[in-house]
Order: C-alpha cells, then structure tokens, then sequence
C-alpha cells in the first residue's frame, strides 16, 4: 500500500533526520506483503498540530494491530521509533504489542535484550565464565582461516540459498511470507536505506578458499546523539562455515572502530526467544545487557 499524500506531509514535516524517519523508510514498510491496514496513528497537541505518529498494521495475527518494524516476520533488529511516537503511546488503549529498542519512553517497561555497548575484545572475553571464554577464543581463533572482505547486496542475494536451507533444516519458516517473498522483502528494505543515505552499510564478505562462504550485514546510523549498529543479518554456509553466526556477532560486539555505540544484535528474551536465535542472548552477559522498552496493551479476557 502506498502512502497517502496526507501521511507524507505529516512524515516530511516531523522528520527529524534519523533514519527510521526517512519517508521513504516508512513507505517501504507499508509495503511489506501481507501486510493488513497499514496506517499512521497520530498524536495531536492541544491545537490540533499533528506531533507524532507510529506505523501500525496487522502482520502477524488479524486481532491486533503491531508498530511496523524493520524486515517483520523476523527476529531481528526492530527500528527504533519514529518521531513523536511516544505521545501516540501514551493515548492508545485498543489492544496493541510492541518490542523496539528505545529505552526512554515514561509508558513502556524495560526488558533486557541482545544488545550492549560495543566494547574491546579483551574487556568482553573478561566478562564471560571461563568456560565460556575458553570456548570463544577456540572460536576466534578457527575464524581465523577466513579471509574478510566488503560485501554488497548482490552477495546477499547469492547468500540466501544457504539460509533458506537452514530454515528448512529448523522446520521451515514461521508466518504466511514465502521463502522467495522473504528475500524480496529483504533485498527491498535494504535498497530503501541505501538509497535514504542516512546510514552507512558495514558488509563482511567471509571468503573460504577464495570462496564466499557467509555474509554479515550491519546498518550503522545515528539515533538519538548515539550511534546505533543495527545487526540485520547473517547468511552463511552451514558446511563450511558452521558457527559463523557467533563469530561474526563478536566481531561485531568488540569492533575497534565502533567502540562506545549501541550494538543492537536482536530482540529476543521478552517472553520467548525465537527457535535458532538463542545464541543472540547467551552471548552478551547479564551484566552487559543493555534495555528495550516493551509496550503491551493485552486483549481483553474473553467471558465464557
């Protein structure tokens, strides 16, 4: 669904630079398939003036209405949100479920997530058990073997065999977006940040006998005076390249040139943790988990 002429002037007039804000962001999101009554809640002040709005639709059941995130029907990263969302929240009383990444909203309540601050490799190792440790650095070091060099989309394409095989292995995918779909989606959503130019795309190519064998994808933007590494996606060869999930996190986690940012990995841990993503949260310590906000307005208890 495309947005309305109306929906665009409130989006461009409360733009505030960030990129979830982008109107051509927003716009893809509309567009996701099977997608049901996409549509911009809105907060008014107490003149009338539009001062927020939160994406919403029915993706995963027809009952309840969800903020839109990042690539749905998918575990990772959702995006932060958009400008004035908190009023939006404050007013909603029809049954709604959320989980994001803001940590400062006065409405929400804070759950731990797979996120933390990016931190030196060396302070990371310190923080885990010495089993932990002991297995991480042997993983570190068999990583070693691959060679690392820039991605670009088309490597993500050429990746998604080796995901939808993996997907097939855990029992096939979860919700209604077919496999084919799934990567359109994904390939779409990432042209549309690309082509926002308000963030910067940090694509790992791991190459194994001069071949790739995986891809990491990260989106790193600026949110809210701190620089957000939004871990979006890792395809890889389960035959010759088994655990490049977990190496590739913790190269992530422990970046040099990204120290002090939010490395936001995922957003398992509030109420469950998605089948196959239970490394997300094993690998960042209790201690250094960072807080998503979470905002819940549960349906009404059925009589009878």
């Amino acid at each position: 669904m495309e947005l309305t002429p109306a929906q665009l002037d409130i989006i461009r007039r409360l733009d505030d630079g960030s990129l979830y804000a982008c109107p051509e962001i927003v716009q893809e999101q509309f567009r996701y398939p099977h997608m049901h009554e996409p549509r911009l809640l809105l907060a008014h002040d107490r003149s009338g003036q539009v001062r927020g709005y939160l994406p919403v639709g029915k993706f995963y059941t027809m009952a309840t209405s969800s903020y839109i995130a990042a690539m749905p029907n998918s575990p990772p990263v959702s995006a932060t949100y958009p400008p004035g969302a908190e009023y939006v929240l404050e007013t909603l009383e029809t049954p709604h479920y959320d989980t994001d990444m803001v940590s400062a909203i006065r409405c929400c309540r804070q759950h731990p997530t797979a996120s933390c601050t990016i931190l030196p490799l060396p302070q990371y190792l310190d923080r885990l058990s010495v089993s932990r440790r002991r297995d991480m650095r042997r993983k570190l070091n068999q990583a070693e073997r691959f060679e690392l060099t820039q991605g670009s989309l088309a490597d993500v394409a050429l990746a998604w065999p080796w995901m939808q095989d993996i997907w097939e292995r855990r029992g096939g995918r979860f919700g209604s977006v077919s496999y084919l779909q799934y990567l359109i989606m994904n390939l779409s959503w990432l042209m549309a940040v690309q082509r926002s130019g308000r963030a910067r795309f940090k694509l790992d190519k791991y190459l194994l006998d001069g071949r790739m064998a995986g891809i990491n994808c990260c989106i790193i933007h600026p949110y809210q005076g701190r620089l957000h590494c939004d871990d979006y996606l890792t395809w890889y060869d389960p035959e010759r390249a088994s655990g490049l999930g977990i190496i590739s996190a913790v190269r992530n986690l422990t970046h040099p040139q990204l120290q002090g940012a939010r490395y936001n990995l995922g957003n398992p841990g509030v109420g469950h943790t998605h089948r196959g993503h239970e490394y997300k949260l094993n690998l960042i310590p209790e201690n250094l988990r960072l807080t998503q906000a979470v905002f819940h307005i549960p349906e009404p208890a059925r009589s009878g």
